[in-house]
């Protein structure tokens, strides 16, 4: 994997991330449950954030991300978009909410990566293990209703950390 294609992997997990905050919010919440379903979660989000490399270089990034509901609130596909200076990553994710229970894919298709998602809901932050064939990562996500602050851990990447705010109110 390239140097590209593996900045690529570490900020579509960061889209990752804000998935699970849309869930986190609506999904396991049972206030939000009975006030907001998720369906009025779906939308546009946007925000920024940086790409720590490992040779001590860091990235800036903007991104957005849409968010698709079905199934009661239980399926969301998520569709992000980041840019740095140097390089446009195009992702998506499939995820699938079962009690506390997280589970599900993701893939960045300018780099043909993918990998499975796993974790666990704490309350209003996520634990999550990204696994795929040439990396891994630990995510770690705070959510609120309008925000979301993502930071994730990969290993195997030239990548040290990630961190991401967005907003959608």
């Amino acid at each position: 994997m390239h140097f590209g294609s593996k900045i690529a992997v570490a900020i579509g997990l960061a889209g990752l991330g804000a998935l699970m905050g849309l869930l986190a919010t609506n999904v396991i919440s049972p206030a939000a449950r009975a006030a907001t379903p998720i369906e009025a979660m779906a939308g546009y989000w946007s925000g920024t954030g940086s790409v720590s490399l490992t040779s001590g270089k860091t990235e800036r990034v903007k991104c957005a991300v849409t968010y698709k509901v079905s199934d009661g609130g239980a399926q969301i596909k998520q569709n992000m978009r980041c840019a740095s200076q140097d390089y446009t990553i195009n992702s998506s994710a499939d995820l699938r909410v079962h009690g506390n229970n997280v589970t599900g894919s993701w893939e960045e298709k300018t780099y043909s990566a993918t990998g499975q998602v796993s974790g666990k809901y704490t309350g209003t932050a996520f634990n999550l293990s990204i696994k795929g064939g040439n990396f891994s990562a630990a995510l770690n996500l705070n959510t609120s209703e309008c925000k979301q602050q993502i930071s994730i851990t990969p290993q195997g990447l030239e990548v040290n950390r990630i961190t991401i705010g967005l907003a959608k109110c």
